[in-house]
C-alpha cells in the first residue's frame, strides 16, 4: 500500500473507533444508568400509577415536542409493532424497559427485544460457546418460518 492508502485506512479505522467508543460510553453513562429504575420497577411488577391510562400506559403532562415511534418488539414466538410517544420526559428506551423490552439503539430504537429472550439467550451462553451471529441467524430464520420477516436492514 501506498503511504496515502495507508494513511486513509488508518484514518478511517480511528474515526470508526472513536465512534464505536462515544457510542460505548453512551451507552455506559447515559442510557444504562436511565434504565435501571424502570428494569427494577418491571421486575417489581408495580405498572399501577395514578398518571397510567386505561391501556396501562403513562400520561405525559409535559410541554415538550412528542413524537411517535414506531418499534419492531420481538417476543419469544412471536414480533409484535408498538408505537411509543416519546418526549422529553419518557424516552423511547425508558418506555420499552418498563414494557419488558430491551431497546436496540440509543435514542431512536426501531427493533427491541423481550428482556425473557435476553435472560434465556444470557442463560444459553453460560452454557455453550458465544456466537452472537449464529443466535440472531437462527433467531431470523425461526421466526421467518413462522411468518415473521424483518423489513428493516439494521435488524
Amino acid at each position: 500500500l501506498s503511504t496515502n492508502t495507508a494513511s486513509v485506512i488508518d484514518d478511517k479505522r480511528s474515526c470508526h473507533a472513536c465512534h464505536k467508543h462515544a457510542q460505548a460510553h453512551r451507552w455506559n453513562n447515559t442510557v444504562l444508568p436511565s434504565l435501571i429504575r424502570p428494569y427494577m420497577k418491571f421486575q417489581r411488577e408495580q405498572h399501577h400509577s395514578s398518571s397510567l391510562d386505561e391501556s396501562g400506559r403513562f400520561i405525559c403532562k409535559c410541554s415538550s415536542r412528542h413524537h411517535t415511534l414506531e418499534v419492531t418488539c420481538v417476543h419469544m414466538e412471536q414480533i409484535e409493532d408498538v408505537v411509543l410517544d416519546v418526549c422529553e420526559c419518557r424516552s423511547a428506551p425508558v418506555q420499552l424497559v418498563q414494557d419488558g423490552f430491551f431497546p436496540c439503539a440509543l435514542v431512536w430504537p426501531t427493533l427491541a427485544v423481550s428482556l425473557d429472550m435476553l435472560e434465556f439467550v444470557s442463560e444459553l451462553f453460560h452454557h455453550i460457546a458465544p456466537n452472537e451471529r449464529g443466535w440472531v441467524a437462527t433467531l431470523t430464520k425461526y421466526l421467518k418460518t413462522r411468518g415473521y420477516c424483518f423489513t428493516m436492514v439494521d435488524s
